[in-house]
């Protein structure tokens, strides 16, 4: 019997197939699996293609398999956690099925157990804690409009707010301005008053925006320090608020593309968070939300596994993918 851990994201699926005794034997990629934002015929679509290529490498079915665990945005609520599982059925998975959101597996990968702290970073933004008990804590993760302070949406909407502001004399002038202008292609800010309303449902081409603002930070632009400086603010209290909920301090790991794509993120993050708390700890993560999964599977079954095995199997399926 195998077991199946999956990181479904809101760009690609990446799934990852083990047997019962922790060695992992094969990855799989596909396309969007966030059934929120691409709909659900994509997700069956890209969920049963993960599974049917993780199946094929190993010449077994999906009645194989023993238990798959996912997660998924949107998935810690009830009403999705059914969808899901109907997705599933509807695939021909008839095994049992651990479904947690993505922020849970994430956390899992990045200690590469069910324990600690994650802060993700990404076009949204939510910290979370675990303690030994399994009690899942968190802070933020509200969507846009509720909240996602110090994520890649947050960056981009601040930087194009400062735009605005500068052209109507109301700020600073910033080369946030002239980097977005030309990223973007267009001749004239009243362009992009267009393109932004044109596009405002897509959160994604407002996060895509951040790196320009990040760029511009770290070239010594004012106006984009001071956003930046904002945003990881948030990004630390947000931590300070999970830590006093926890009650305890614990390692904490970083995730999501704000920090995955810039050193000069990451450092601005510790440099803020030291200052403010010098006792706590950020480590590097260790494995990715797929691997996080497959781990929340063993667990499940109180399957033993070695830390050094599994970096050196990654590496080996991820050569024969």
């Amino acid at each position: 019997m195998y077991i199946i851990g999956i990181d479904g994201g809101g760009t690609k699926t990446i799934g990852y197939l083990s047997d019962c005794n922790s060695n992992i034997l094969a990855v799989a990629k596909g396309g969007t699996s966030n059934y929120l934002s691409a709909g659900i015929d994509k997700t069956k679509e890209s969920l049963d293609y993960v599974i049917s290529s993780l199946c094929s490498v190993k010449n077994i079915t999906k009645d194989d398999i023993k238990l798959i665990s996912l997660g998924l945005a949107g998935a810690g609520r009830e009403e999705n956690i059914k969808i899901i599982n109907n997705i599933l059925l509807d695939i021909g998975i008839k095994c049992k099925t651990l479904i947690n959101n993505d922020a849970y597996i994430s956390l899992v990968g990045a200690h590469g157990k069910s324990e600690g702290i994650i802060l993700i970073s990404g076009t949204g933004s939510i910290a979370l804690g675990l303690n030994k008990q399994k009690e899942v804590f968190r802070v933020g993760g509200w969507g846009h409009i509720l909240g996602d302070e110090g994520s890649g949406y947050y960056y981009g909407r601040e930087g194009l707010t400062a735009i605005m502001k500068s052209y109507d004399g109301r700020a600073k002038p910033t080369s946030i301005s002239d980097k977005v202008i030309k990223y973007l292609n267009l001749t004239h800010i009243d362009d992009l008053i267009q393109y932004i309303y044109s596009n405002i449902n897509d959160k994604s081409r407002i996060s895509n925006l951040s790196k320009l603002v990040i760029e511009a930070a770290e070239e010594n632009d004012e106006v984009a320090k001071s956003i930046v400086e904002n945003g990881i603010r948030e990004l630390t209290y947000m931590i300070t608020t999970l830590i006093n909920k926890m009650g305890q301090h614990m390692d904490i790991s970083l995730a999501g593309g704000i920090f995955d794509n810039s050193q000069f993120m990451k450092d601005v993050f510790l440099d803020i968070l030291h200052r403010e708390n010098p006792k706590l700890n950020v480590i590097d993560k260790k494995y990715d939300a797929a691997i996080g999964a497959l781990i929340v599977g063993w667990e499940y079954n109180k399957i033993k596994y070695v830390e050094k095995k599994i970096i050196n199997q990654i590496k080996e399926v991820d050569n024969y993918a």
